[in-house]
């Protein structure tokens, strides 16, 4: 799909221009000496202990980047192709808490939530990517190296992860060779990517920056995302934050091009504002869609992926509120032409995840699916001869074998949890979307089966200890 444009081209290469301003005469910092060390060996100079990196680095770098990769599904459907511009749709991260399938109350997020919105999302034909939220009842030794597990264990769908620093890489390493058949196999299809997030404005703290360098080395997808606020840790007025975060985004691209050129890469930028009442950060409408359409459109300029936080919203609960300020946040990505939609399942600014909410996201992504979908204008569509028929003959459309074949063949959209029937029928249980998406869910949780062979569960077991220890 073309997509909407938000920003003219001239626009565009305005807000590029600012970003290399940026880079060139303001720099960034860093705490890691690996970092400066990269930065300066390839070009880029120091001054008043800022690296600052000249345009020309910059687009030299950025060009290396693929414009597209593959993450590989481990069953029979096919691979995601991350860059086409198809739209897939990946469960939020970082959320430290869930409402409760059962009683619908907030309470802290844990391994098991984990576990089961992991199989939810697997269930579920329209979330493509699956992500963690911050379990709240593991041990901090062998963290990470446990959420990408229990990801691993119950989805054949790709993983992302948030990473903080690469500690435990060796045994996330291990779990993916584990997996894929070996280190080599996963990079040549590859089925999780790892984000590492710069603190705003233009800062790349040594563990993070460090993180850049070691994905790239093992060659594992890396993602940038950054997540300024508005008048708090970016500028207050919306483009100026767009372009502040670009420039941190494209310092870690090109950071990451330096150590392994051809590296599979997303951007991840994430705009969001702060309430100026209360002080609380906001992942609302409309300002967190449109800011993300903008850096899709600088995405599309330098022909990289990108991923933006189409799910996100304010909303406590999955209700009317959050319907629609989640819908417009997803409409902004649609027609800016976005390849991840982020922060499925999410409420109350990313840091609530929902069960329902999952169920009622994967219906929108399913609608969002068919309005991306190409218009085939064919001689048969377009069904002249038909309309002749009908008409000439005095019969119905009902009759008509074209209607038949059209129907079958998904012209119109069909919903999986949404309501369409009469009133009366509907009133005979009068069941609202919220009620239903819970009730689907505890449905589809029920029916999941193991996807691991239990020689492979021992492994993943044995993996898991040894970070531990």
């Amino acid at each position: 799909m073309k997509g909407f444009t938000f920003l003219t081209t001239e626009e565009v290469v305005k807000v590029h221009d600012a970003t290399l301003q940026i880079l060139e005469n303001i720099g960034v910092s860093s705490s890691s000496e690996k970092f400066k060390e990269l930065l300066l060996s390839n070009g880029c100079k120091e001054e008043n202990g800022r690296i600052k990196l000249p345009a020309d680095i910059v687009n030299k770098f950025l060009q290396k980047a693929p414009s597209t990769f593959k993450m590989r599904r481990r069953d029979d459907e096919p691979d995601l192709e991350i860059g086409a511009r198809i739209g897939y749709s990946q469960i939020c991260s970082g959320t430290p808490h869930v409402l409760d399938l059962e009683t619908g109350k907030r309470r802290s997020y844990r391994l098991k939530d984990l576990e089961d919105l992991t199989r939810l999302g697997d269930a579920l034909p329209n979330i493509d990517i699956v992500s963690c939220g911050v379990p709240t009842d593991v041990d901090e030794h062998g963290y990470m190296t446990t959420e990408v597990a229990t990801m691993l264990r119950n989805t054949s769908k790709p993983a992302r992860v948030p990473i903080e620093s690469t500690v435990e890489l060796p045994y996330i390493k291990e779990l993916l060779a584990l997996i894929a058949g070996g280190m080599d196999e996963f990079r040549e299809n590859p089925f999780l990517y790892l984000e590492v997030s710069p603190l705003s404005p233009l800062d790349f703290a040594g563990l993070p920056a460090d993180a850049i360098i070691e994905l790239a080395q093992a060659g594992i997808p890396t993602g940038l995302i950054p997540c300024n606020m508005m008048g708090a840790t970016g500028p207050m007025s919306l483009i100026g934050a767009v372009a502040q975060q670009n420039a941190e985004v494209v310092t870690g691209i090109v950071a990451a091009q330096m150590v392994n050129p051809g590296l599979p890469v997303i951007m991840s930028p994430r705009v969001t504002f702060i309430d100026m009442k209360s002080g609380a950060g906001l992942w609302a409408a409309p300002e967190v869609g449109l800011a993300g359409a903008c850096s899709i459109q600088l995405a599309q300029h330098y022909n990289i992926p990108v991923s933006v936080s189409a799910f996100s919203v304010a909303s406590k609960v999955p209700d009317q509120q959050s319907g629609y300020e989640r819908c417009f946040n997803y409409i902004c990505a649609t027609l800016a032409g976005c390849d991840i939609y982020a922060a499925a399942g999410s409420l109350d600014n990313a840091l609530i995840a929902c069960y329902g909410q999952l169920v009622i996201d994967s219906e929108i992504a399913s609608m969002g699916k068919r309005i991306t979908r190409k218009i085939e204008v064919t001689d048969e569509a377009l069904a002249v001869d038909v309309i002749a028929e009908v008409v000439n003959s005095k019969s119905s459309f009902l009759e008509q074998k074209h209607t038949r074949k059209f129907l079958r063949a998904g012209e119109l959209w069909a919903p999986q949890i949404s309501d369409r029937s009469t009133f009366a029928h509907w009133n005979e249980k009068g069941e609202s979307i919220a009620q239903k998406a819970r009730n689907t869910a505890a449905d589809l949780l029920k029916t999941r089966e193991p996807i691991m062979e239990p020689a492979a569960e021992k492994e993943i077991d044995r993996i898991i200890q040894s970070a531990r220890k």
